[in-house]
């Protein structure tokens, strides 16, 4: 099962402003006939071992482990890099991370975030047109357009709320 040009070809076009066609759950749906039991794994298991899903694995934990680092800096507080592969991030992404924390915006930072990861797939996908590669960056693209279609203003405010509040 290494050609998918079928099923490449029927995925709508994802773009970071739109809206997401299908959920994460609906794509492993569509997907699983065309995929073998190996690769649907691959698509969500957080440590994977080899291929496009391991580059990826590597560059979000390195990612999201200078994040951290750049958070608890704000804070005065120390953070421990452990495993952090600045490597794996290319200039342009440590300078846009380093650009969107000086606009001091919660929502705008974490869009950012999110739009340096979404570019990022479409670079590992570059080149790739009807193999795995592109269905694994399909698939966690998709990903992170269903986390913004799932946040909730309302349910946001109120456990802000309740996360403020001083309980006796």
């Amino acid at each position: 099962m290494s050609n998918y040009y079928t099923f490449v070809c029927s995925l709508p076009y994802l773009n970071f402003e739109g809206e997401p066609p299908m959920s994460p759950d609906e794509f492993i749906e569509r997907a699983a006939p065309w995929l073998s039991e190996e690769e649907l794994k691959a698509l969500t298991d957080p440590n994977p071992e080899t291929g496009v899903a391991a580059e990826w694995a590597l560059f979000e934990r390195s990612f999201r482990s200078a994040v951290a680092q750049v958070r608890a800096a704000k804070l005065g507080k120390e953070f421990q890099l452990d495993r952090l592969r600045t490597d794996v991030m290319d200039g342009a992404t440590r300078q846009g991370r380093a650009e969107l924390y000086k606009t001091g915006e919660p929502l705008k930072i974490e869009r950012g975030l999110d739009l340096i990861c979404f570019s990022r797939l479409d670079e590992m996908s570059a080149g790739h047109f009807f193999d795995y590669t592109v269905v694994f960056c399909y698939y966690k693209k998709l990903t992170i357009l269903w986390r913004w279609k799932c946040l909730d203003d309302l349910k946001g405010q109120e456990v802000l709320k309740n996360s403020c509040m001083v309980k006796s």
